[in-house]
């Protein structure tokens, strides 16, 4: 798993700004599920899915695939994206965190 290091980058930067987020293995790498709500346990509909293993996209250029938290554009694309660097990733959660959770 040492190889997924874009994922553990965006566990580090999620941490440090103190914005909440389940972390857990898949397969052979890593998911980040960041909540809809704020609840306690972290456990509420989830807002973005974060994975990065074997069969997400781009996984061999160490980048993360989400579902949630897409662009208009990407959506009529697709559900997912692939191809996002823990710095856009923790860009968007960020903004979604500020705008809707942070003070509920």
């Amino acid at each position: 798993m040492a190889e997924y290091k874009e994922i553990v980058k965006l566990k580090e930067k999620l941490e440090k700004a103190k914005i909440p987020f389940e972390f857990r293995t898949l397969f052979d790498g890593y998911q980040i599920c960041y909540p809809e709500k704020n609840t306690e346990d972290k456990k509420g509909v989830m807002k973005c899915s974060v994975i990065e293993h074997y069969g997400s996209y781009r996984h061999l250029d160490d980048l993360l695939e989400i579902m949630g938290l897409l662009t208009e554009e990407e959506k009529q694309d697709d559900d997912v994206v692939g191809h996002l660097s823990a710095d856009e990733v923790f860009q968007r959660i960020k903004k979604h965190y500020e705008e809707h959770i942070k003070e509920e």
